[in-house]
């Protein structure tokens, strides 16, 4: 994928925001990698599905982490929109963190509701 220049600094900031978003959800990934699994299988997992599950994981942090270090790299920000950038991305990461929690508490229940057998 190529970096898609921008000469206004409110798009910059929202991609850049964006990408460090979807880097900071994929290092929690890594970091809640059995809770995170839920989502698509349900416990217990054999140790090659965990496996493969980690190493997804670990692989999109890697292409977030050097994504987003191209797009700082390419941008043509100024100290003054490091403020606007960081808030803009705080607010995407509460919403992330707000719908995997959501997600979360879902895949939960759906487990609880299994193993009752109802």
């Amino acid at each position: 994928m190529t970096l898609v220049p921008f000469n206004d600094p409110f798009q910059q900031r929202m991609q850049i925001a964006f990408i460090f978003t979807m880097t900071c959800w994929a290092l929690w990934w890594n970091i809640q990698w059995k809770q995170v699994m839920r989502f698509w299988v349900r416990p217990p997992n054999r140790r090659w599905v965990q496996l493969l599950f980690r190493v997804w994981f670990a692989s999109c942090f890697v292409g977030a982490l050097y994504r987003f270090a191209q797009e700082v790299h390419a941008s043509h920000l100024t100290e003054r929109d490091i403020g606007p950038t960081a808030g803009i991305a705080a607010i995407m990461c509460a919403v992330i963190a707000l719908i995997s929690a959501v997600g979360l508490w879902g895949v939960q229940r759906r487990d609880r509701r299994a193993m009752s057998g109802g």
